[in-house]
């Protein structure tokens, strides 16, 4: 049977995973997809998200309202991940615990 998928642009997410010490980690994405019943997401490799999912092979996508895009979108530039302070300024992230 052939679908015809018809993107109408990638919508904001959170995806959150668990940390090594069973925290959640919580990060914004714009990269995602629906084919059918199943979610297809673009991720940086090099990230706090990505260890996770490796690790736990399981994580949470919740996509917000309207109205809580925005703040979705301020958690962008913020990072879990610990890098230098001239890497984070290059990258433009605010390291946050």
């Amino acid at each position: 049977m052939h679908t015809t998928c018809n993107p109408a642009g990638t919508p904001v997410v959170l995806i959150s995973s668990r940390n090594e010490e069973g925290t959640i980690n919580i990060a914004p994405m714009s990269s995602i997809f629906w084919l059918g019943w199943r979610g297809i997401i673009g991720i940086s490799r090099p990230s706090k998200t990505v260890e996770n999912l490796i690790r736990e092979k399981a994580c949470v996508l919740k996509l917000p309202l309207g109205n809580k895009v925005h703040a979705v979108d301020r958690l962008a530039l913020t990072t879990g991940t610990k890098c230098s302070r001239r890497e984070a300024r290059k990258r433009l992230y605010l390291y946050t615990e």
